[in-house]
């Protein structure tokens, strides 16, 4: 079983410390990853990992602990009768650099994200980052490219949904035949395409995901916007943000709001979506029924974490991924100081739930408030309330059981 231990202790489930690819069909504890940034369960509690610097797609299997690839390959160990069943030719180029789009002062412009030898991660201004890296539609999953995944979804059926960050493209895994095929973005990094089919649109980095039924909503990244793909007349539309790169207020329609790097999606019981606004330091919600938008925490103001001072502050520091509690409460990554914090929107109360502000790995089998991460990215919860974390620089995915 998957993180078997006290509730809201802290292990590890997958990844040993060291970035690299390996350990398919071993426990996820002898398993390498590298740089996973999210992660997400499916109906079964198996957990899905967007092994984001090996440009693949991992699952953890809830009974056994195994892991397995179901998306992506390593280029290196792709061979030239597998690149022929993917039917598109092979172009892999390598790159070590991790993205964030910070575009508060230059919108459209894409980040880099490399830690400095003091562990500090800088925002380096770069386009077209490992842009070479595309095969596959119409063949196999396990045998396509992908260019730095970061985010995967997954419906009931167990169809897979992955944002393919860099490709610019959200590619749709079939669950009986895994066969892999785009379903939105052309591959180019701009802002097409709206009332019309995903496959002609246009994305900019695409980082985060989330599933309402037959509507699969997009984190355009460096567009500044949210978008709506329906799954069953395949056309798409923008739901969220007006391109540009700021905050001009809430209570309008979100079409008309703008938008700062959105990074992380969820959804409560009722069907409200809630935004990362990752770079106006905001969880924002939009309104199932009205459409509007609105702030449910944060208020842009700056946040500095200091241990046993302000755990409660309701301000936050570029929030990434999110995730909704069985209770309704808000996860957050606070990547910039290695925390996980929880929102109560209804006792507007927020609290620390993992991290102590250092960058390290320390803390599992001990409580989560006082483990260590090093900028996690992702978070999910699954229908019992248990928590997984991509601990990104840590190669690692804690788990913290109910």
């Amino acid at each position: 079983m998957i993180g078997q231990g006290r509730g809201g202790q802290i292990v590890t489930v997958a990844g040993t410390g060291e970035p690299g690819y390996g350990g398919d069909g071993e426990l996820g504890t002898a398993a390498a990853l590298n740089e996973p940034k999210n992660v997400c369960f499916d109906s079964e509690g198996n957990l899905l990992i967007a092994d984001s610097e090996n440009h693949v797609i991992r699952r953890l299997m809830h009974a056994s602990g195994v892991i397995e690839t179901v998306a992506g390959c390593v280029g290196t160990q792709r061979s030239g009768e597998e690149i022929a069943k993917a039917s598109v030719p092979n172009h892999y180029v390598e790159k070590e650099a991790d993205p964030l789009a910070d575009v508060e002062d230059m919108p459209g412009r894409a980040y880099s994200q490399t830690p400095d030898l003091s562990g500090t991660v800088r925002y380096i201004v770069g386009q077209g980052i490992g842009k070479d890296r595309f095969a596959g539609d119409g063949g196999l999953a396990t045998c396509a490219l992908l260019n730095f995944p970061s985010a995967v979804a997954v419906d009931s059926a167990g169809t897979l949904f992955i944002a393919d960050t860099w490709n610019h493209r959200i590619r749709r895994v079939d669950s009986k035949t895994g066969i892999i095929q785009t379903v939105a973005g052309t591959g180019q990094s701009k802002w097409t395409g709206d009332g019309g089919s995903g496959v002609s649109a246009s994305l900019n980095e695409p980082v985060a995901l989330v599933l309402d039924g037959t509507r699969l909503y997009i984190a355009d990244q460096s567009n500044n916007r949210i978008r709506m793909l329906d799954l069953d007349s395949g056309v798409i539309t923008t739901v969220a943000g007006t391109g540009d790169s700021g905050y001009n207020g809430d209570g309008m329609p979100a079409v008309e709001s703008a938008l700062a790097g959105p990074s992380g999606l969820a959804l409560d019981q009722e069907g409200n979506l809630y935004i990362a606004d990752t770079f106006n330091g905001r969880i924002r919600m939009i309104d199932r029924n009205t459409g509007f938008i609105s702030t449910v925490a944060g208020d842009g103001a700056e946040f500095r974490y200091e241990r046993g001072v302000n755990e409660p502050s309701q301000a936050l520091a570029r929030p990434y991924g999110i995730a909704m509690t069985p209770q309704e409460h808000v996860l957050i990554t606070d990547s910039d100081h290695h925390l996980i914090r929880k929102w109560d929107a209804k006792k507007k109360e927020m609290t620390l739930v993992a991290g102590n502000g250092q960058s390290t790995w320390a803390g599992d089998g001990g409580p989560a408030s006082d483990s260590s991460l090093s900028f996690p990215f992702g978070v999910a919860v699954d229908g019992l309330g248990n928590i997984a974390i991509a601990d990104t620089f840590n190669h690692r995915i804690r788990y913290i059981p109910v």
